[in-house]
């Protein structure tokens, strides 16, 4: 059922489920009741969860092919991150990519 896919997906990604309702604007008693099969998500909550975690809609609806669409599976550090960077100022932002840019420059010298 959707529901227990909705569960499944949440903690292959690692999230609560009030981190994982936060990515996808709605509360944690949104996504608390969907998992307790007290709510059947509508289709456009499906497409949106999809969307946002690039997940493979036939199987979220019925439980058929791989989770996450073609090698696309999430990395919960990475989403993390790019919550993180976004929620800096423009000059922090640009501040970040140039320690990052020193940060690689750093690693290929101490790779070669």
């Amino acid at each position: 059922m959707t529901n227990e896919r909705v569960r499944i997906l949440r903690k292959k990604l690692s999230f609560s489920q009030k981190e994982f309702g936060r990515k996808l604007g709605v509360t944690r008693s949104v996504i608390s009741n969907i998992e307790l099969n007290k709510v059947v998500p509508k289709d456009i909550f499906i497409k949106h969860v999809c969307e946002v975690f690039n997940v493979n809609e036939n199987w979220l609806v019925s439980g058929n092919g791989d989770i996450f669409k073609m090698g696309t599976q999430p990395n919960k550090t990475l989403n993390e991150l790019w919550d993180l960077f976004c929620n800096l100022r423009p000059e922090f932002q640009e501040y970040v990519l140039q320690q990052i840019d020193k940060l690689v420059e750093i690693q290929n010298k101490d790779d070669s």
